[in-house]
């Protein structure tokens, strides 16, 4: 496909037809990167998986030294705070769409003072970047990547605006590897009003029941996590339960 002689929406409508043959959500996303690759030129990329409480549990990498991803896990994710975290979008409706694709122009950062520029993209004669996430049915973070160039051409509009009407179509399609989930529909058909739990309390008990951690829960409700941990206690003992798996239970099978 050469994206110079080809209508815009002829590669968005290849993109998103031939993603679909994929069944598993990893796979899914690799096979994107690749068919995106014939319209959108990188010279490096990679992709972080993300489990439910925010935590890296696979990559995948093309053309990136091993020890600059793990330079990256070990110590560059955690510095300034989690600033270069690729974990920055914790719920897709915090961001619209425009925000969930970000374009990066390093070269002639010029901030010689910034360690991450000074010794993580420098060296590795990054010159832009752009980024992007899929998310959950929850709005959670669960693959995002990274495409590199180490030329001075940045991504040109004509790639940008590809990806613009690709994303959303390939961002759901990601989506129905979660949709399925047989916890999530239960969940959905909870009645709710039965429980005695209060609003609050049906947030943090639905999040629990997904996998989420109490210091995920306190990020993604925006309280302290102290005030989980008050929730939990109150919904175990409304519900007469003693740890997750007991609460998940109950809640399914009630």
């Amino acid at each position: 496909m050469n994206n110079k002689n080809t209508n815009i929406y002829e590669d968005v409508y290849h993109i998103v037809l031939n993603s679909g043959n994929v069944h598993k959500w990893k796979d899914f996303s690799i096979n994107v990167l690749h068919l995106l690759s014939s319209s959108c030129q990188f010279d490096q990329a990679r992709i972080y998986f993300f489990n439910g409480n925010g935590k890296i549990c696979d990559q995948y990498l093309i053309g990136v030294d091993k020890r600059w991803a793990n330079a990256y896990h070990e110590y560059y994710s955690k510095i300034e705070g989690g600033r270069y975290n690729a974990y920055s979008e914790i719920n897709e409706n915090l961001r619209p769409l425009a925000q969930k694709i970000s374009v990066r122009t390093w070269d002639g950062y010029n901030i010689a003072n910034n360690e991450f520029y000074r010794d993580y993209i420098v060296p590795q004669n990054i010159k832009s970047s752009l980024g992007f996430t899929f998310f959950d049915v929850g709005g959670s973070a669960k693959a995002v990547f990274m495409l590199d160039r180490m030329t001075h051409i940045p991504f040109s509009e004509r790639e940008l605006q590809l990806l613009h009407l690709a994303y959303p179509q390939l961002n759901n399609l990601h989506k129905n590897f979660f949709s399925h989930c047989s916890n999530v529909n239960k969940l959905e058909n909870v009645d709710w009003k039965t429980t005695s739990l209060t609003a609050r309390e049906i947030d943090v008990t639905i999040l629990l029941c997904q996998g989420v951690s109490p210091s995920n829960i306190s990020k993604k409700l925006h309280i302290t996590q102290p005030t989980v941990n008050k929730h939990i206690s109150h919904i175990y003992a409304k519900l007469q339960v003693s740890n997750r798996q007991e609460l998940l239970v109950r809640i399914l099978n009630d």
